[in-house]
């Protein structure tokens, strides 16, 4: 954890160059952003959208849309484990991947904090909801389907779902709120790069901690 926010710090200071200092007339920006996302079971990407609105100078309203690309896999670990346990006993040996995936959105205040001509750094805090869609990929390693015939091509989910010997999880809504910070560079008139940390905290049946390093592209305007 304290390897990603050690990137992130040392990204931000090499952003600095020579680039003349954002104007505060600008009202708004839209930046893209991507990074990874560090949680206690695996380590994955996580991409999102942010637009903001200046309502003081120096403060800005915020909205995000992203997605974790593998939040929490050991949540359907049990369901897969059960699943190939079964399949196993009926003379199909097969090997289970689970994946959840999280859309979310979230909504916050963003400071910037004057520092001199040529960076912009800035912390935020915002809150909102995650979508957890859990997934599972059988893959087979021999024998036959429960009814007795070859499998066809060697992944067999849909197979082993039709049978009853797989239910994926159902998906599931939880809390999240968002903490961090970075720093913001501009290099052309109204676009600028960033690097950040960012530290989120999903209430789900399992609350996920996950911390990152993220790197954008914005425009202001």
């Amino acid at each position: 954890m304290k390897g990603l926010r050690t990137s992130a710090i040392a990204a931000a200071i090499a952003l600095c160059g020579s680039a003349p200092l954002l104007a505060q007339t600008e009202r708004a920006y839209v930046t893209g952003v991507g990074g990874v996302a560090r949680s206690a079971d695996t380590t994955s990407g996580n991409a999102m959208a942010e637009v903001g609105v200046r309502i003081v100078p120096h403060l800005l309203v915020f909205g995000d849309v992203g997605r974790f690309e593998n939040l929490q896999p050991s949540d359907v670990q049990p369901s897969i484990a059960t699943a190939t346990q079964l399949s196993s006993s009926q003379g199909l040996n097969v090997i289970g991947t689970g994946s959840v995936p999280a859309w979310y959105s979230i909504g916050g205040l963003r400071v910037e904090v004057p520092a001199g001509r040529h960076v912009l750094p800035y912390l935020f805090g915002g809150a909102g909801f995650a979508r957890l869609m859990p997934t599972a990929q059988f893959t087979l390693s021999s024998g036959t389907l429960p009814d007795g015939s070859s499998p066809l091509a060697t992944d067999v989910t849909n197979q082993l779902e039709t049978s009853g010997e797989f239910t994926v999880p159902a998906a599931s809504t939880a809390f999240m709120y968002s903490l961090g910070g970075g720093i913001e560079v501009p290099v052309a008139r109204h676009w600028a790069v960033d690097a950040g940390y960012r530290y989120s905290r999903v209430n789900a049946d399992t609350p996920a901690n996950v911390q990152g390093a993220t790197f954008g592209v914005g425009y202001r305007f």
